[in-house]
């Protein structure tokens, strides 16, 4: 399991490099906050077109080997968005932010059932929040070394910028500024491909697990030796069904349909309270990005102390009710943030990062616990779902072009709006079946 876990922590840190490459991009490509929030859209709309072949692959070839190709999608993408974005070839780097998104959505579409399938299926939600948490760990310490390298304390070195500045062009400063980019991603590219040789070698294998459900979900006939469906009330696991009518059998599944919904539309919360969280604290709390970049850190230090704060608190509480109190305290958090511009916003949105933290692995896995088995493609359409982290952040860019950044987190208040209902209907359906 432990290394499960450090996929991870690796992972996290891939994602969490955005928010500090958004503002980053925006500045030595000269972007508007539309164009800059592509780097969003690139690195998950990955995730969407990825998930469906991820799925497939587990399934024909087992999780390990699964892992083994994300790594090295990974480690390649890194490394075309370190050459590229350093050179200022800004739509290139993102075709490498892509190329890692590919990378990633085999890793998830492969850990993440993993964590659930390796124990007890009632802890698995506790489970998944436990391995999230070293996420979490990543997303934290990335930000934080990131926004060093990225965002020098300008303070510090006032007196040393504005000598340089006023030595060199605009377009030479910003050449230089790009290049910082080229260490970070060529370090993680060195880092993902020497793990997934690792895999590929054997030196590192995980426990494999059956990938095709189908043993489970039929009994044979002694007299015909054919196979007689024993879930009927479950189409999504009828023998021999074609990948896209196993899609359709899932979609019109009550409440996992809603999971799918309720994880699209948190990831692109998550996402956009991030993506723009420097864009925000510099704005309003008049702030440098290098000060920015370091509250950012110390908020993903609040977001992985939640998931350990939740994976303690659901032995006590149960994860549906858990969700839903994270929901409304969110949905108040942001509409504070989106209403009342203030000083104020930034601490307000560092506290958003706590009540988060429990969203993504109680979704998925609540989602999953609506189903009497999970077939790879409910793992890969809930990995699908993560689109939203596409989607809401333009919305958001747009919004700031038009209006300003504070009205722009209108939109992660709606997008908790439905985790919340996906959470008190779940409550609900628990709730019922506890009764009878």
């Amino acid at each position: 399991m432990r290394y499960i876990y450090s996929l991870f922590f690796l992972w996290a840190i891939a994602h969490n490099l955005n928010p500090l490459l958004i503002p980053h991009l925006k500045k030595v490509c000269e972007l508007s906050d539309l164009q800059s929030a592509l780097v969003d859209s690139a690195f998950y709309i990955g995730y969407f077109i990825m998930a469906l072949p991820a799925g497939a692959y587990i399934k024909r070839y087992g999780y390990n080997k699964a892992i083994t190709v994300g790594l090295m999608l990974f480690g390649v993408g890194a490394l075309m968005v370190g050459i590229f974005g350093s050179q200022q070839e800004f739509y290139s780097a993102l075709c490498g932010l892509f190329t890692m998104a590919a990378g990633l959505t085999f890793l998830e579409t492969a850990a993440n059932p993993l964590v659930t399938l390796l124990g007890k299926p009632e802890t698995a939600t506790t489970r998944l929040n436990l391995a999230q948490s070293f996420n979490g760990l990543g997303a934290a310490i990335s930000v934080f070394v990131g926004g060093m390298i990225l965002f020098p304390n300008h303070n510090k070195n006032a007196d040393a910028i504005l000598s340089h500045s006023a030595q060199t062009s605009t377009a030479e400063a910003l050449a230089e500024q790009a290049e910082k980019l080229i260490n970070p991603y060529l370090f993680i590219a060195a880092i993902t491909v020497f793990l997934g040789d690792a895999f590929r070698q054997g030196w590192i294998k995980l426990p494999e697990i059956a990938s095709n459900n189908e043993t489970n979900d039929t009994r044979t006939d002694a007299s015909n030796g054919k196979s007689n469906f024993l879930n009927p009330t479950e189409p999504y696991l009828q023998p021999d069904l074609h990948w896209l009518q196993q899609i359709k059998a899932l979609l019109i599944t009550p409440q996992f349909n809603l999971g799918l919904i309720a994880q699209f539309c948190y990831v692109g919360a998550q996402v956009g309270v991030g993506s723009f969280f420097i864009r925000y604290a510099t704005t309003y709390s008049h702030i440098q990005e290098s000060v920015a970049a370091t509250a950012l850190s110390f908020g993903l230090l609040l977001f992985m102390s939640g998931r350990f704060m939740g994976t303690l608190l659901m032995r006590y509480v149960s994860p549906a009710k858990l969700l839903f109190t994270y929901a409304i305290i969110c949905i108040a958090l942001c509409s504070f943030v989106a209403l009342f511009a203030s000083d104020s916003g930034m601490w307000i949105l560092i506290l958003l990062q706590f009540f988060m933290s429990i969203m993504f692995p109680t979704i998925f896995s609540l989602s999953l616990s609506q189903l009497k088995q999970s077939p790879p493609m409910a793992s890969s359409l809930l990995i699908m779902s993560i689109v939203g982290g596409a989607i809401f952040p333009l919305c958001m860019g747009f919004i700031s072009d038009q209006s300003s950044i504070q009205y722009a987190y209108l939109v992660p208040v709606i997008c908790f709006v439905f985790v919340a209902i996906f959470a008190k209907r779940i409550s609900g359906l628990a709730n019922s079946v506890t009764s009878n």
